[in-house]
């Protein structure tokens, strides 16, 4: 339970990043400027790994991931694990599969000053992170941004992007914890239907919050 809560947490600071708008200089800064300004909607696979700082793997999980500004995303996890991520622009729901629970939240209070704020646009990239490009590997680039405020889970993220799009990010945490997601078979502004973004909780489910 407490590694799927920190998950939880690093989804909601990953899709908040996706959704944020800034300028930027530096080829690398510019391709996620055009990530994050032109991109509205995104469809990929996904593997999500936890590990130590010494490199032992905690957990790994896979599934899908959809996006579509504003304010709405949904992580499908297929493994280990089934569970269902649903933001439809005003709640957040949180569907265990195993357990029969959904809880659900006001995004207003799931958000914070989070990185999902950025994705929001309601922090700005530059105000919240001192952003800086790292490298330039098979046409992505690495960048590296470090918050500029102490209250935060995660005090720093490495992401990389292509001409496609976010190819991958990594979280660092305060524990000294690393999330590594990596994004494949990309797709970028693809039609999506509105259902994906709908949730109704399962008939016999408990239902917690909202």
């Amino acid at each position: 339970m407490i590694l799927k809560q920190y998950f939880l947490k690093a989804l909601f600071y990953i899709s908040l990043l996706m959704q944020t708008t800034s300028l930027y200089a530096g080829e690398g800064e510019r391709l996620l400027d055009k990530f994050l300004t032109e991109i509205k909607t995104m469809s990929a696979d996904f593997s999500q790994t936890l590990r130590t700082d010494n490199g032992e793997i905690l957990q790994e999980t896979s599934g899908k991931f959809y996006l579509s500004r504003p304010g709405k995303f949904r992580w499908n996890y297929a493994e280990p694990y089934e569970q269902e991520i649903v933001s439809d622009g005003e709640n957040v729901w949180i569907y265990d599969v195993d357990l029969q629970q959904v809880i659900v939240q006001k995004r207003s209070t799931s958000l914070g000053n989070t990185p999902m704020a950025l994705m929001e646009g309601k922090l700005k990239l530059a105000e919240a992170y001192t952003v800086s490009e790292l490298d330039h590997r098979d046409g992505i680039y690495r960048l590296k941004l470090t918050s500029k405020s102490s209250d935060t889970d995660f005090s720093e993220l490495v992401v990389g992007v292509d001409k496609t799009g976010l190819r991958f990010m990594q979280l660092h945490d305060q524990f000294e914890q690393t999330t590594d997601i990596v994004f494949d078979n990309l797709e970028s502004n693809p039609r999506l239907a509105k259902g994906i973004f709908e949730f109704i909780p399962p008939e016999g489910a408990d239902v917690l919050g909202g």
